[in-house]
């Protein structure tokens, strides 16, 4: 993989999930999809402790893509999905479930991104990144992945060049404001398309799924 296609574009994400608001409630699939293409490239920028994370992610990006593909009608959006799959009884197998994990992700992307934005450059990213996931994804996992992310956080670089990495792509430092404005446009964008989520999986009974 060649450089340009390993760095992480912050804005691109932005605009993925901005364009992927639907109608007052809903989420176009195929955008989301889009938006965590991306997105999971900051996976890359956490090491290997977020390896397992990068892995399912795009296992469940594929998936997804895979389901708009053959049915594009009824995998177009995130309520059209849902609407389809419950109908006939099948949210535990397929866009449903794949998706739910993907929404627990992002929840953990968005509070590491709040802390990260909110902090000062001697702050520990590795506390950072412990907090986020403790408040987040490690209620889904085992006692060995949630030990392997605690022992793993240790190497992650400082926030001077995991900033520099996720806003400044062209190996220039980017500024506090440009730092700012760009997690926040991005936090803006993913933390509806969050809620829009969660309230569609809760109105329809879908949090819990296995």
């Amino acid at each position: 993989m060649s450089d340009a296609q390993r760095l992480f574009d912050i804005d691109a994400v932005s605009d993925h999930f901005e364009r992927s608001l639907t109608g007052d409630d809903d989420i176009d699939l195929p955008l989301y999809v889009a938006a965590y293409r991306e997105l999971n490239k900051l996976f890359t920028l956490l090491g290997a402790v977020f390896a397992f994370v990068r892995s399912d992610v795009e296992e469940k990006e594929s998936i997804l893509a895979d389901l708009y593909a053959s049915n594009p009608k009824h995998y177009a959006t995130v309520r059209s999905m849902i609407s389809w799959e419950c109908r006939h009884g099948m949210p535990e197998e397929k866009g449903s479930r794949t998706l739910l994990r993907l929404h627990r992700a992002l929840q953990f992307v968005n509070d590491f991104l709040v802390s990260l934005k909110d902090s000062p450059d001697d702050v520990q990213v590795s506390w950072l990144c412990r907090r986020s996931y403790e408040r987040t994804l490690s209620k889904y996992h085992g006692w060995l992945i949630r030990k392997g992310v605690e022992v793993a956080s240790h190497t992650l670089s400082s926030r001077r060049l995991l900033v520099q990495a996720i806003v400044g792509p062209n190996r220039h430092l980017p500024s506090e404001e440009r730092v700012n404005d760009a997690i926040r446009r991005m936090l803006n964008a993913s933390t509806l398309v969050c809620e829009r989520v969660q309230q569609l999986f809760a109105r329809n009974h879908l949090l819990n799924l296995p």
